[in-house]
């Protein structure tokens, strides 16, 4: 089952047991008290997983708390006990006490997604300048049909007109065929050609 508290994906999860709304309602109020220590920057990249657990007659809570695109490892605490509100306040505090360990490291993943944000928004920038419009330029090609040739043959003499040709290469050959037909032959990609038919 799947909440979202300030932000923050809670995920109650049972094994063996059965979980109350009042015991959610009082995980969730002792929790947010906290939440005011992960930094706002990722706390939509946060996950806590409540997992209750019964074996035999003995129970107990695990909470595991996630950070996504991060180095950090899960923040993990179990407690076990009968009263359900006294494993609650345990597992909280301990999950607080290690969250004021790792500061620096919260601080730190802030930081490198402010400077991913400030590349990418750079990049764009660049993007938008190099895109700017430019004047369309025509260049202008005389063409001699040669006698009547077969579509293989085409083939074979656009390709050794590639190999001449240094810089920007045309990757069309115009040609009469045997049916009496111009034609213009369009080399696609390396091992594709198309065939236009002039009526």
């Amino acid at each position: 089952m799947e909440e979202i508290l300030e932000g923050i994906k809670i995920f109650f999860i049972t094994r063996n047991a059965k979980i109350t709304d009042y015991v959610k309602d009082y995980f969730k109020e002792k929790f947010i008290k906290i939440i005011p220590k992960i930094p706002e920057g990722i706390r939509d990249s946060t996950s806590v997983y409540f997992i209750l657990k019964k074996e035999g007659e003995s129970k107990s809570i695990e909470l595991i708390l996630t950070i996504k695109k991060s180095h950090l490892s899960p923040i993990y605490t179990e407690e076990e006990g009968d009263d359900l509100r006294a494993v609650i306040d345990k597992i909280v505090y301990e999950i607080e006490r290690q969250m004021d360990k790792l500061r620096t490291e919260f601080e730190n993943i802030i930081r490198d997604a402010m400077k991913s944000k400030r590349e990418i928004h750079t990049f764009v920038e660049e993007r938008e300048e190099k895109s700017e419009p430019q004047d369309v330029q025509i260049d202008t090609a005389k063409i001699k049909i040669e006698k009547p040739m077969s579509i293989d043959d085409a083939i074979i003499i656009l390709e050794d007109l590639e190999k001449k040709r240094s810089g920007r290469k045309i990757p069309i050959y115009i040609f009469n065929d045997f049916d009496g037909k111009v034609k213009v032959l369009y080399k696609q990609s390396e091992k594709k050609y198309v065939v236009f038919e002039i009526s």
